[in-house]
């Protein structure tokens, strides 16, 4: 008699790795790499890593299992670089909202400066909270298969607007064009 099991295939894979949740994940991930530079560097690697956003940076080349939870990823990075004993997350980190003011200030500012083509795309801004005080932007946009080098530009035009924090304590690290599909399509340093 075959017995029952709750069990995935092997082949399978669910919302949640054997790691756990997905940010538990993230955390391990952005843990390893963040050991590994202070491995190699040490101590001044955190400096680099935190004061200058490194870390966050790095996230976005992390690949998928970064991009589950990219704060709980920045984290585990965070606590690797300082050669901290891992303390992963009990919760998803990352927290998005919506800004649509910040949205209709840079079309403002896009209509006067020769780039209302370009912000005309953009559909919606997010706010990206990744730690205490670093975030991404998040720009989703209409663009589709074949849109070019359209999606790059519309990355440097909010990035020349960008002035720093537009009213919000932190530093944004990034802008991250996303497409109609929701997929990144490109990220630009803020």
């Amino acid at each position: 008699m075959a017995a029952c099991s709750s069990e995935e295939p092997s082949g399978g894979r669910s919302s949640e790795s054997r790691d756990g949740p997905p940010h538990i994940a993230a955390y391990q991930a952005g843990y390893k790499s963040g050991k590994a530079v202070y491995d190699a560097s040490g101590k001044g690697a955190a400096v680099r890593e935190t004061v200058w956003g490194g870390c966050t940076r790095r996230a976005l080349d992390a690949g998928a299992t970064a991009e589950q939870d990219r704060g709980a990823w920045v984290r585990g990075c965070l606590d690797g670089v300082v050669d901290k004993p891992q303390d992963a997350p009990t919760a998803p980190v990352t927290e998005r909202a919506e800004n649509p003011g910040l949205l209709k200030t840079y079309r403002s500012w896009a209509e006067g400066n020769g780039a209302e083509a370009l912000a005309r795309h953009a559909q919606k801004l997010t706010t990206t909270q990744l730690t205490e005080r670093d975030y991404d932007i998040e720009l989703a946009a209409d663009y589709g298969p074949g849109a070019g080098t359209q999606p790059k530009a519309l990355a440097e035009s909010f990035a020349k607007w960008w002035d720093g924090d537009h009213g919000r304590g932190g530093v944004a690290r990034n802008v991250l064009i996303l497409g109609g599909d929701g997929k990144r399509l490109v990220a630009q340093r803020l």
